[in-house]
């Protein structure tokens, strides 16, 4: 929100159902729930109507839409897997789900972005440098498809000396079983700058031009999970969005956070922009929550913010060795930079004998390149204890301090790289007391005159212990949900849905909120579920989802059996 970067907003609440069938079928053999396998394109900009593609199976056509936000319409066309699409100017920029449905079920939402930038299509052949489609503006975003085994996209973008290209490529996060590659070439075919992966699969490369010239981008990928031969692979769902740019790229912030409940400001970090800062608001974010969504505000490319209990501290150089270490005092959340190949930041701080301290790292899960690596020395500089990221992952560490005394934190990166945009956060207060919930599937189904049980999953966190109930919010006309009181001991609430038996069929967004009303403020949040994949590496553009699918199916009665003749 992964992002990555990731270009991510809060989702909205469901609101709508934008396309709802005029009428269902009457069959005695039914459709399957469908099951789409790709969006192509997966994104627009507001503007225009126009077309896309919907890969997979979807019996039952014309299949019913529903999108998180009324301003983003898919209308079915006369052929099967064709829709046109609208988004309006009120739509905000970053990803939005897109859910699929007829009588008898409902697929996984898919992610579609609404962008900011202009939009082209990927335009075949352009496996060759020497063909590579021409990128004529200074910020585009291809929509493509690596479609064959060993296909290549290639795509030539002129820069004026001293500019940075950037090229990052949504794929994998928007769902796609692939790990994609970007390099970029110079005029004569010589490979200059090269990215494999980023905070998940997907990649990202910037290099500045040393003349004025045209440039080659280009991007494979390789099957994921990984095949048993290394070679590029191709498929029609292997589709990606990616951004060619010599203008602002905004990847991240520096501090990349901000403390809940406060206002201020950050500086956007990234390629091309200039020095500013934008204004960021935790005066919204709700005690559970731990991250804040945002727009770059001369981009639009999704921040991802982090949000704390503890007072911000930044770092100050020079903090290398020991006897240079900055002073601080815990609970803070530490804002750095690893600004240069080798860069260690050292923090002193000051600890009781078997006082507890647990350090997270905030990096990669933050759109950061920095691979962390978190150290505890005493202030000779020997290592007390150490714990490394890696897979993807940012490192946690906790310890207990052996007697009283001045203690040192380490941060650097684990291969020793460096740079302006090798940004982290480290917490080391608790969040607030919350709790968390999850939704077994993503999409239930109840029959007129049947009951479906349903076990939800919550969890208490950080010593949460005050009283929760839970409300089913959208059920249609004919269906009533059986609500038990929410004890507080309880890590599974079964709850029983009841379809009268003259329940209409039906096809509806529903949500399961679990709130603490003796909190203040209240806290309420949604049962959600996961839409990482069965292997997850890294954020999706959108990880978790919280509105459910509800599908009433409605049978007929069986006839009476006729009367025997006396």
């Amino acid at each position: 929100m992964h992002g990555p970067v990731r270009f991510l907003v809060p989702l909205r609440l469901c609101r709508t159902v934008i396309v709802l069938l005029c009428s269902f079928a009457a069959s005695a053999a039914r459709a399957a729930a469908p099951a789409p396998e790709f969006i192509f394109p997966a994104g627009g900009k507001p503007g225009p109507t126009f077309n896309v593609t919907v890969g997979g199976k979807l019996d039952g056509w014309p299949v019913g839409v529903w999108t998180d936000h009324a301003g983003l319409v898919f209308k079915a066309t006369t052929n099967s897997g064709a829709f046109t699409v609208s988004i309006a100017a009120d739509v905000p920029p970053g990803p939005h789900l897109v859910r699929f449905f007829n009588d008898d079920g409902a697929a996984e939402p898919r992610t579609f972005v609404v962008g900011t930038r202009d939009e082209v299509l990927e335009v075949e052949p352009n496996d060759d440098f020497r063909k590579a489609q021409l990128v004529d503006k200074s910020a585009v975003v291809v929509n493509g498809r690596l479609e064959k085994a060993g296909d290549v996209d290639s795509f030539a973008i002129r820069a004026e000396q001293g500019k940075w290209i950037v090229a990052a490529v949504d794929c994998y996060a928007l769902g796609a079983s692939v790990d994609p590659v970007l390099q970029i070439l110079d005029e004569r075919g010589v490979r200059v700058a090269l990215n494999h992966d980023t905070h998940n699969l997907d990649a990202l490369v910037a290099w500045q031009a040393p003349h004025t010239g045209t440039y080659i981008v280009q991007l494979l990928g390789f099957a994921h999970p990984p095949a048993a031969d290394v070679a590029a692979k191709g498929s029609p769902a292997y589709v990606y969005r990616l951004t060619l740019t010599t203008g602002p790229f905004v990847r991240s912030t520096f501090p990349m956070g901000l403390k809940r409940g406060a206002k201020g400001a950050v500086e956007l970090v990234g390629w091309n922009l200039p020095k500013a800062a934008q204004p960021v608001d935790g005066t919204r974010v709700a005690a559970a929550e731990q991250l804040l969504f945002l727009p770059a505000a001369p981009t639009g490319d999704t921040l991802w913010l982090d949000v704390a209990d503890a007072a911000d501290v930044a770092e100050q150089e020079p903090n290398d060795s020991s006897a240079q270490a900055q002073p601080v005092a815990f609970p803070a959340t530490v804002n750095g930079r690893i600004g240069r190949p080798g860069d260690v930041d050292r923090f002193a701080f000051p600890a009781k004998k078997n006082e507890r301290f647990n350090f997270q790292m905030r990096a990669v899960g933050l759109r950061s390149p920095m691979a962390a690596r978190l150290r505890v020395e005493d202030t000779n500089g020997v290592s007390l204890t150490e714990q490394l990221g890696g897979d993807l992952s940012d490192p946690r560490l906790g310890w207990n301090a052996p007697a009283d005394g001045t203690y040192v934190l380490a941060v650097s990166d684990m291969y020793g790289q460096g740079g302006p945009e090798w940004l982290y956060r480290v917490k080391t207060a608790p969040a607030p007391p919350n709790f968390t919930a999850t939704v077994p599937s993503h999409a239930l189904t109840i029959e007129n005159g049947k009951t479906n049980e349903i076990r939800l999953t919550l969890a208490r966190n950080e010593g949460f212990k005050d009283k929760l109930t839970l409300a089913v919010k959208g059920l249609p006309a004919g269906v009533i949900a059986r609500i038990p009181s929410v004890s507080d001991k309880d890590n599974e609430v079964k709850i029983e849905l009841v379809a009268a038996p003259d329940a209409r069929a039906a096809n509806v967004p529903i949500e399961f909120i679990f709130s603490a009303p003796e909190v203040h403020p209240p806290m309420s949040r949604p049962a959600t579920y996961s839409m990482r994949g069965t292997e997850p590496r890294g954020d999706r553009l959108v990880n978790d989802g919280h509105v459910a699918w509800l599908t009433v199916v409605n049978k007929p009665a069986p006839p009476n059996p006729p009367k025997k003749k006396e």
